[in-house]
This record gives structure tokens, sequence and C-alpha cells, in this order.
């Protein structure tokens, strides 16, 4: 009897922990859009789960991890996730492992007090290769992560973390 009550028990948690996890993810990013977070059928989310689990570990906040709109950004591009942190937000996307970005290639250009990025190398880019934003962003590949940081302090904090 106490085995099929524990047995029961663990099943209702199973699925709903889920539920759970989506729940404390939205009251921290305060975001009642549940379909924005990253969950377990996302190609992504083994990976993405794991960054998420060493910058825990070395003393950063996740928040949470949302969808990116960079999915797909690059050709065989597994996913990619839009991180919450204590110390800031940023992008992450994801190839299959043990591909890695080490073949990428950044050109930044400034125009007007604008600056444009655009990508070349392995793994290939779609045609739409052009990033612009008002302010300087960072990149920085880690394993088979490459990341989009748009606050110089955050990436200087991430290569710390990650390139020790």
């Amino acid at each position: 009897m106490i085995l099929a009550l524990n047995v029961a028990i663990g099943v209702a948690l199973l699925f709903a922990t889920p539920q759970l996890v989506l729940q404390d993810q939205a009251a921290k990013c305060n975001s009642p859009d549940r379909l924005a977070f990253l969950q377990a059928g996302d190609p992504a989310y083994v990976d993405a789960m794991e960054l998420a689990q060493i910058l825990r570990s070395r003393g950063f906040t996740v928040k949470c991890v949302l969808r990116s709109t960079m999915e797909g950004a690059f050709e065989g591009l597994e996913g990619a996730a839009l991180y919450r942190t204590d110390r800031g937000d940023f992008e992450a996307l994801f190839l299959p492992k043990p591909q890695t970005f080490a073949g990428m290639i950044v050109i930044e250009e400034q125009q007007n007090g604008r600056y444009t990025y655009s990508f070349h190398g392995t793994p290939r880019p779609w045609p739409a290769n052009r990033v612009d934003s008002p302010r300087p962003i960072s990149f920085l590949w880690h394993a088979n992560h490459f990341l989009v940081i748009r606050d110089d302090q955050l990436r200087v904090k991430l290569e710390e973390v990650l390139n020790p």
C-alpha cells in the first residue's frame, strides 16, 4: 500500500514538474507567455540546460531560459536560447555535438553610429546574414555554443566562467 502510494506520488510529480518549472520561470522573468520558454521537446533543450547548470555552478543565477529569435540563423543549428540571468541577458546558439563554431568568422562594420555584423565560414549562415545594432555586440565561442552578448561586463564574466 505504501509502495503504491509512493509510486502514485512520484508519477504525479513527474507530470507536474514541467508545469511547476514553467510557472517558476514565468514568475522570475515577469512573463506570462509559457510558450516562449524553452521546453523539454525543443531540440536545443539538453544543451541549453547543460549551459544553465554550468553557469549556476559558477555563481550565476539563471532566472529563465527562453526560446531565441536566432533559431535557424546558421545551417545545421540545433537551436538557440535566450538566457536571463542576474548579470544580464544573452543568447546562445547550439550545434549538435561534437560540432563547434571554430570555423565562424564575424565581421563588424560601423556606419552612422550603428554596428552591423555579418558571418562567414562554418557553420554556413542563412542568406539573411546580418545583425544590426545601435551598440556593439560581443560573440563568444565555447564548445558547441556560440554566445551573443550585448553587455561588455557580462561578456568578461562569461569568458572567465566558460574559458577559465
